[in-house]
């Protein structure tokens, strides 16, 4: 475990470094995008990739996972046959976006919605036929080639929605553009594993294997989506899309430091504690735990300086439109934490080969939402829908630290002294920043809680 140990240092430096550079073409991009695109065409684009995500996650049978996680991934019947799956899948999923296009658009009257839905749907298509060299290459921690790619297609992606914005600032440059960098992820991933050849074929025992091990992850995608995206499909219909689009700016911002966890997480944990899932239990917490604390301060000074300076990449970059994100920002930032924890926890089951308690994870943050959510929302307006969703994961920890507790896998004390000296250091750098004059990352709170409905 020790030379494990040390495969998890970096291929964790890689990702975070893939990571950063991957969110700086993003950034950069959608800074341009706020400057010649209104606040609305971001509002669509919100409803319609988290409906792509939603009807993508309907028949998710987790190929990726299975492929990380099956002993006979290598071999080009599992593959090819995990392959077949996801393409005929792709092909499905697209027809069903054409089906509720129109439905969709006179729901959130929205005409547009109609034409822009089934467009960007193709790119589930495009995903469909991407090379599982992709999976492969997690599974066989080549986290260097891994990033290595994500880094080229983000740079391919950032450059195609930059100059369609520039050309013809609509909505069409953003749909279009995710066309194009779905098309380089298929293309490229063909490049990475020159010795996988793919062809459609199907076996009866491993799609039975991946069927059976995917019925775990097909519930907990479901209930996945409505737990993550309930928030912007519910406020989506209660507020303007120029609000919309601007909550949805300091959404995206919000999840950044969650995403690098939850991808450290998917391209090492997983794998690591996959390739180990034989040893004895009490053995690979025991030499994991160490390796664990460090990660997580690491990610807990991360969390709190992001904190801090939330408000400011809004306050400085963007212009008038998109600056009620301020207050929205430090509001969804502070509820990450959580977040973050759930992902790691989350990872070192599905490690284990138990991924059912993610399903019942995101089911009870599911029901959270569906009865807080609105409710607080009637009765603080955004601010308190906001709040909510901050937290929310909070209903997600509760039973996947159950779930570590029956597979002897626990790290609970470990959270509860992180959370502390997270939130301590947090206090303290807002103190500073208090004391230095700049006041806090909180200081543009609204007064009037329902001003924007």
């Amino acid at each position: 475990m020790k030379g494990s140990s040390r495969l998890l240092l970096k291929g964790a430096i890689w990702t975070i470094g893939g990571y950063g550079v991957g969110q700086v073409f993003r950034f950069g991009t959608n800074i341009f995008l706020a400057k010649v695109l209104a606040p609305e065409l971001f509002g669509v684009m919100l409803i319609v990739n988290t409906l792509a995500v939603g009807i993508s996650l309907i028949s998710d049978v987790g190929i990726n996972q299975n492929i990380i996680y099956h002993k006979d991934a290598n071999d080009p019947e599992f593959y090819n046959t995990a392959w077949s799956l996801q393409a005929i899948r792709g092909f499905i999923l697209w027809l069903v976006t054409l089906i509720v296009a129109v439905p969709v658009s006179l729901f959130y009257q929205s005409p547009v919605l109609a034409y822009v839905l089934p467009l960007s749907g193709f790119c589930i298509v495009l995903l469909g036929f991407t090379s599982v060299s992709l999976h492969l290459l997690q599974k066989r921690m080549q986290v260097v080639k891994l990033n290595a790619f994500e880094m080229a297609t983000s740079a391919v992606s950032s450059a195609a929605h930059i100059l369609l914005a520039w050309l013809s600032p609509t909505i069409w440059a953003l749909a279009f553009g995710a066309l194009v960098s779905s098309a380089a992820t298929m293309f490229g991933s063909y490049f990475l594993l020159p010795g996988v050849k793919l062809r459609l074929q199907f076996s009866r025992r491993y799609s039975h294997d991946i069927l059976r091990f995917g019925k775990w992850i097909f519930i907990s995608s479901i209930v996945y989506f409505l737990s993550a995206n309930f928030d912007r499909l519910y406020l989506a219909k209660i507020v303007p899309l120029k609000i919309l689009g601007v909550y949805g700016i300091a959404r995206a911002i919000s999840e950044l430091v969650g995403l690098l966890v939850l991808r450290i997480g998917n391209y090492v944990l997983f794998p690591l504690i996959a390739s180990h899932a034989l040893m004895p239990r009490t053995d690979l917490r025991e030499q994991l735990a160490p390796v664990r604390i460090k990660f997580m301060l690491a990610a807990g000074v991360g969390f709190s300086l992001s904190v801090v300076v939330a408000d400011l990449p809004i306050t400085i970059l963007y212009d008038q439109r998109y600056q009620a994100a301020s207050w929205m920002l430090p509001a969804l930032m502070i509820g990450t934490w959580s977040t973050i924890l759930a992902v790691v926890n989350e990872s070192t089951l599905l490690g284990l080969g138990r991924p059912r308690y993610l399903a019942i994870a995101n089911a009870v943050k599911f029901a959270v939402l569906l009865i807080v959510l609105p409710l607080l929302v009637s009765s603080y307006g955004l601010l308190g829908g906001i709040v909510v969703v901050a937290f929310a994961d909070l209903a997600r920890y509760v039973p996947i630290l159950v779930g570590q507790r029956q597979e002897r896998f626990s790290f609970g004390t470990q959270d509860l002294f992180l959370t502390l000296a997270v939130f301590l250091i947090v206090g303290l750098l807002e103190w500073l920043r208090w004391f230095f004059g700049f006041g806090t990352s909180f200081d543009n709170l609204p007064t009037d809680w329902t001003s924007f409905f």
